[in-house]
């Protein structure tokens, strides 16, 4: 069973009566584990996209399958719960809170959990950890470079370990090299720790360290390919 499954879905966004169709008809599936960049160009549908499927926004029509159920079926509290539990978002312009210690930033999402206040500690370590900051964790966050301040995005998307990591264009605020070093963590993520990765983007170079690239043009879907030689930061290389 697919983990994300859509089907002939479409967003219309209506505003003083005035009805703007975004996603005219998208449809593909995703399974657990897979990385997959969404790319297109501005204005082609693919954040309002990245928005239905992190349960941020509604769809008008079509089927939105999440492990299986009709995601039009959860509402209030049980579509917070899944964004909280199920969902890890990365964002380009980093959304960290000011003047707050990287500990405390990753420790965020905690407090709207059900996860043991005894657990916090370690799991924001190891989150911090994993990105490679454990020498920045009592660091205020507006000491850090662009590059630190995306990996503490990444660490706080992983405590409460998810099964989707969704991440919106997130080296589009970062010089070359540390958005290659951002791409090769969420390699690491998918490829060590089993998650899957949702990427949206508009940059080939960029698409091409997931393993499936599907194209969005115009609310469509135009192609949904594999990619057959993937793009890996360490050196540069491609490898197949």
């Amino acid at each position: 069973m697919p983990l994300i499954e859509i089907n002939n879905l479409t967003k219309v966004y209506v505003n003083e009566e005035v009805e703007t169709p975004v996603l005219h008809g998208v449809s593909f599936s995703i399974n657990r584990g897979e990385f997959v960049a969404i790319m297109g160009p501005s204005g082609s549908g693919k954040s309002t996209l990245l928005h239905v499927l992190g349960f941020l926004d509604s769809y008008t029509d079509g089927s939105f399958l999440f492990e299986g159920k009709e995601a039009s079926t959860y509402a209030g509290d049980a579509t917070a719960s899944i964004r909280n539990k199920k969902l890890g978002f990365i964002f380009q312009s980093f959304n960290l809170l000011a003047h707050a210690s990287v500990f405390e930033n990753v420790r965020l999402p905690l407090f709207y959990s059900d996860i043991p206040e005894s657990e916090w500690e370690k799991r924001v370590n190891d989150a911090i950890e994993i990105v490679g900051l454990s020498h920045r964790t009592d660091f205020d966050v507006t000491r850090l470079s662009g590059g630190e301040k995306q990996r503490v995005a990444i660490a706080r998307a992983l405590v409460c370990n998810p099964e989707v990591i969704f991440a919106d264009e997130p080296t589009g605020n970062l010089d070359s090299k540390s958005g290659g070093a951002i791409m090769q963590t969420l390699q690491e993520l998918n490829e060590k720790h089993g998650h899957t990765i949702i990427l949206i983007t508009h940059e080939t170079y960029t698409a091409e360290h997931a393993r499936r690239i599907i194209r969005i043009k115009d609310g469509l879907v135009e192609s949904d390919e594999e990619v057959t030689e993937r793009r890996h930061t360490n050196g540069g290389i491609l490898m197949k």
